[in-house]
């Protein structure tokens, strides 16, 4: 058998560039595959973000909407009504009652006095005034406690004479002539009584009741 011939070296030297290539670029892949492996690969870090003073972190904003307040447009004012709004006057007037002005004073009025006592009786006064300017009729009623009576006799001082009625329990004394204007005329009577009282329980002419003067 023959020898195998081995390869020149000049036989070789066409095919060194491809060989030296083909080297080169397997180291190239094996790098890139070792370089780019998820485990030496360092994590992604976030982008660095200024830190915020704590003095101008501003509210939480919640996630939940919050309800916008309604915003009157000029149509819904023009058409609303409006309620007009009370007066202080008007108000304090319908706050406070209104007041009554007082009623004018009586033209006729009379003054209860006892003009004289004695046993077993007394004599009593009702000195009516006509505070007008014309002449006014007159009537005074009494009533006396049960231990006042029957009546002696009655009489109206320096005028024509009364007429009187009984009614109950109620002595209803008229006169027969107006009282003057301004002017005045006393009514009298006497009482028999059974003890020291000598006052009527009512007094009054024309309605008005009677002021009480002291005995005499």
């Amino acid at each position: 058998m023959g020898r195998l011939s081995r390869p020149r070296a000049f036989e070789l030297l066409p095919w060194l560039p491809t060989v030296v290539g083909v080297v080169v670029l397997v180291g190239l892949l094996v790098f890139a595959l070792v370089s780019l492996r998820p485990d030496d690969r360092e994590p992604a870090r976030p982008p660095a973000q200024a830190d915020t003073p704590p003095f101008l972190a501003g509210p939480s904003v919640p996630d939940t909407p919050t309800s916008t307040p309604a915003v009157a447009t000029p149509e819904a004012t023009l058409n609303s009504p409006r309620r007009p709004t009370p007066s202080p006057s008007l108000s304090r007037a319908i706050e406070t009652p209104a007041r009554r002005p007082p009623a004018p004073a009586p033209d006729l009025t009379g003054r209860y006095r006892t003009v004289q006592t004695f046993d077993g009786g007394f004599i009593g006064e009702v000195l009516v005034t006509n505070s007008s300017n014309a002449g006014r009729k007159w009537t005074v009623r009494l009533r006396f406690p049960p231990t006042i009576g029957p009546m002696r006799t009655f009489w109206v001082e320096s005028a024509p004479q009364a007429t009187l009625k009984q009614e109950g329990e109620v002595f209803a004394f008229t006169g027969s002539v107006p009282v003057g204007a301004r002017g005045s005329v006393a009514l009298r009577f006497q009482f028999d009584r059974r003890n020291a009282v000598t006052t009527p329980l009512t007094c009054d002419v024309n309605g008005t009741a009677c002021t009480a003067l002291p005995a005499e």
